[in-house]
């Protein structure tokens, strides 16, 4: 019985792998936008990267050096479609005021902390066969597959350091995301993710991210271009950044990032070593549900017999 179960299970797993759950680590890097999918049930992944950045304030006469750690869980809960988020940002900077006369000053601190759920609300469907006769056909462009997987983000931002900001940002604020994520090609993805930031605030902030990743053709390297907005009172910039990830293991994906920001006020150049991991449960939740289908299926039923009166 064991083993027909088993069975079961290895025959069900390309089927489930159709699904927000993959066989391979579904990660948010390389890049900083976030994908429209959650990791799927009794999935824990861990993401972050060591990261440096350099910036020039030509008009305050200021010099920034940061390094620092980008870190981030994810847990699926629930349902597949269903993912619990926290991540962070940790630095040290070292600060060179020059302009009459030099002032230095060293800090380290976190610069702020984000505490939220996604959830996929819109996963397109696209029934199509291969065409047997045609690479051609089999992988070009299709304007059907822009159609993209929908998924909302709800957040709370906590206890921000004002040293990055500015002086009243309030110490929680909400965040939201839209991620729309689409498939126009074999081994293309489209990442938008449109951002609100403490939109209560009067010093609301918004952005977008857009991320297009391309996968080599030994499905172990993949390549990616990104741009990304930001739009506020305080702060306003655009962001280039470029990279690429290497799959070491079905649950261990290393990448490095580049960026550089168009303005000089401040100018902004950025680098970042990222890793990601996977403690993939979610075969578990497969025997589960493949046991108890078992057992309701082989399940004995109750035979219910007609009492007999005798009349007398």
């Amino acid at each position: 019985m064991r083993k027909i179960i088993i069975l079961l299970i290895i025959n069900t797993l390309p089927i489930i792998a159709r699904g927000q759950y993959t066989d391979i680590i579904n990660s948010n890097q390389p890049g900083n936008s976030q994908s429209a999918y959650a990791v799927g049930r009794k999935v824990l992944q861990f993401e972050g990267g060591l990261w440096f950045e350099q910036r020039n304030h030509k008009y305050t006469y200021t010099d920034m050096t940061l390094v620092g750690l980008n870190y981030s869980a994810r847990y699926g809960v629930l349902s597949d479609k269903f993912e619990a988020v926290l991540n962070g940002t940790l630095a040290y900077d070292h600060t060179h005021y020059h302009y009459l006369g030099s002032q230095r000053s060293n800090n380290i601190g976190f610069i702020n902390n984000t505490i939220g759920a996604k959830y996929l609300i819109y996963n397109p469907y696209f029934d199509e066969k291969p065409n047997l006769y045609s690479w051609k056909a089999n992988n070009k462009f299709q304007w059907k597959r822009l159609i993209p997987a929908i998924g909302v983000y709800a957040g709370m931002n906590f206890f921000p350091n004002k040293r990055f900001y500015y002086d009243n940002i309030p110490t929680l604020s909400p965040k939201a995301v839209v991620s729309l994520q689409s498939h126009p090609m074999p081994r293309v993805v489209l990442v938008a993710n449109l951002i609100a930031n403490r939109f209560l605030d009067s010093n609301r902030e918004l952005g977008y991210i857009a991320t297009l990743t391309h996968n080599i053709d030994n499905g172990r390297f993949s390549i990616f271009l990104e741009s990304e907005g930001i739009q506020s009172h305080y702060y306003s910039d655009h962001i280039l950044r470029l990279g690429g990830a290497y799959l070491f293991t079905k649950d261990i994906q290393v990448n490095v990032d580049l960026g550089a920001s168009w303005k000089d006020t401040p100018s902004r150049y950025m680098g970042l070593i990222g890793f990601s991991y996977r403690i993939d449960k979610h075969l578990d939740v497969i025997k589960k549900e493949i046991l108890k289908g078992n057992e309701e299926e082989f399940k004995p039923t109750k035979i219910k017999r007609k009492k007999k009166w005798l009349l007398f």
